[in-house]
């Protein structure tokens, strides 16, 4: 049998009709759903995880486009009574609107356009972190991968609490990824490639970092310094995401 625990977790993530209105979807009958495995049980996660998350189909994107709708790209819950789903509304098969909605039983949803934020619209989900830093609290790391733009990447940080939520993006990068610290989760550092001569995108290429750190207005980043060497793309941006004692 499953445990009442285990029950409550697949209530919550089914949004059944005992679900408080809270954590339904935002989006209703405007919405579709990419896949099967769009769930993320992070229920009472004690140690940092990247879950990757797998892009719809063009022709998935086509019915969303056709009937005017939402694609659900990602449900994830963080304890019985928070969730956080990732929406993608796209324009055409290469362009998406994408926003964070985070639910909280008895609370007013808090929604993030998170295209307008990076000030990128062509933004598409690719993968999602969870650090956890104790007592309900944590930040979920975001990466987002350019459209038609090529390879583009770009990060927002939502900070949970019981008190409430809080989003921040970082600056927008070129086959990067954005490295975060467990024990520091205030600090930041990103990753991007300097422009390259043709060539393959697959080819080792001259990096740039930045140090940044959460601010209440938003991150403030240092001026980029260029990395000595030059590294591999796959190695920095699969997943773009580097989690750090």
């Amino acid at each position: 049998m499953l445990s009442a625990k285990t029950a409550l977790a697949v209530l919550l993530l089914l949004n059944s009709s005992s679900a408080a209105p809270a954590l339904q979807s935002s989006r209703g009958d405007s919405e579709t759903t990419s896949s099967d495995d769009v769930n993320v049980d992070w229920m009472n996660q004690k140690s940092p995880a990247i879950h990757t998350f797998v892009s719809p189909s063009p022709a998935e994107y086509q019915k969303a486009i056709d009937g005017d709708k939402y694609v659900l790209r990602a449900r994830i819950l963080l304890d019985s009574s928070t969730t956080v789903e990732f929406h993608e509304r796209p324009k055409d098969i290469d362009f998406y609107d994408s926003t964070i909605v985070a639910n909280r039983r008895g609370h007013a949803s808090r929604s993030y356009n998170v295209g307008n934020l990076i000030k990128h619209q062509a933004l598409s989900l690719a993968h999602v972190a969870i650090v956890p830093s104790g007592s309900g609290a944590g930040m979920l790391v975001c990466e987002y991968v350019g459209g038609a733009v090529g390879a583009r990447e770009g990060f927002a940080i939502l900070r949970f609490s019981p008190a409430g939520f809080e989003l921040h993006t970082l600056p927008l990068t070129d086959f990067g990824r954005v490295v975060v610290f467990r024990k520091k989760p205030g600090q930041g550092e990103v990753w991007s490639a300097l422009p390259y001569p043709a060539g393959s995108d697959a080819d080792p290429m001259a990096y740039t970092t930045q140090a940044c750190r959460w601010q209440t207005s938003g991150y403030a980043c240092d001026p980029p310094k260029q990395k000595h060497g030059r590294f591999g793309p796959a190695a920095i941006d699969d997943p773009g995401i580097e989690i750090r004692p």
